[in-house]
């Protein structure tokens, strides 16, 4: 066989196999830090980092937990963390773990304009396949209330089951929010005939900072700065080292009734 062409033969093989690494569920070709094997592929959500070693997430990713788990990436060493408090109504739960990253920065959720352009990074789980951490963007759409508690916000960035958690960011790079929720839209569309799309929720950042208070969490804020817009790629690069993913393993019989996404 010429050169060129065993080359490119190697070169196919080699892309092949890692495409086929990338559609392994995630339990396949992880360990936490403690060298233990994710299987079968349990819950998952995403988490980021407040404080030295204090992560936030949903708390209904969590929920009837056995263990908890987190890693930077969804091929990378987890390591083992703790529920250390949550607010059910709220939807949010605070977690311990040893992890190595920058806090995020939270503006106060009075300095956000409604139409303001966010970005959420996460880690999406669509289908059984949970991805890499991934980065849409939208708008904030609106306020919005549930249960008479005017404490969230709709926005139109892509989020899916797996999201839950995943922080919403201005383009200053402040945190505005915790993603909680999406419309289901299969459920809307049999109900309305009409299918919508990118109709999610977010929990806004002044209630993430009033839970911390509650629990003497020491977190970094500042206003939103509107002078300052930050590209795509430099708001992924900045958060990046504080976006965990969640893995949650369920005990046996648990019965939940579990939001998406």
């Amino acid at each position: 066989m010429p050169p060129y062409l065993r080359r490119l033969v190697t070169g196919l093989l080699a892309r092949g196999i890692l495409i086929l690494l990338t559609l392994l569920p995630v339990a396949a070709a992880q360990q936490s830090a403690e060298e233990r094997t994710l299987e079968p592929l349990p819950r998952v959500g995403t988490a980021f980092v407040v404080a030295p070693n204090l992560l936030v997430t949903a708390h209904h990713a969590l929920e009837t937990h056995e263990q908890l788990y987190i890693s930077t990436e969804r091929d990378g060493l987890f390591t083992v963390a703790r529920l250390v408090a949550f607010d059910e109504a709220l939807d949010i739960a605070l977690i311990e773990a040893a992890v190595e990253a920058p806090p995020v920065v939270f503006a106060p959720w009075e300095s956000v304009p409604i139409g303001l352009d966010v970005t959420v990074v996460g880690f999406p789980k669509i289908g059984e396949v949970v991805t890499g951490k991934r980065i849409t963007e939208g708008i904030i759409n609106g306020e919005q209330r549930f249960n008479a508690r005017n404490d969230w916000f709709q926005l139109s960035a892509e989020v899916h089951r797996g999201n839950s958690g995943s922080p919403v960011l201005a383009p200053d790079g402040t945190v505005v929010g915790i993603i909680s929720h999406k419309l289901d839209a299969r459920r809307a569309s049999e109900m309305t005939r009409d299918f919508p799309q990118n109709v999610n929720f977010a929990m806004k950042s002044s209630r993430i900072t009033d839970f911390l208070d509650a629990e003497g969490v020491d977190y970094r804020i500042a206003m939103f700065d509107d002078t300052r817009s930050l590209r795509p790629y430099e708001l992924y690069r900045d958060v990046t080292d504080a976006v965990h993913l969640l893995v949650v393993t369920q005990r046996v019989g648990a019965e939940t009734n579990i939001p998406s996404p």
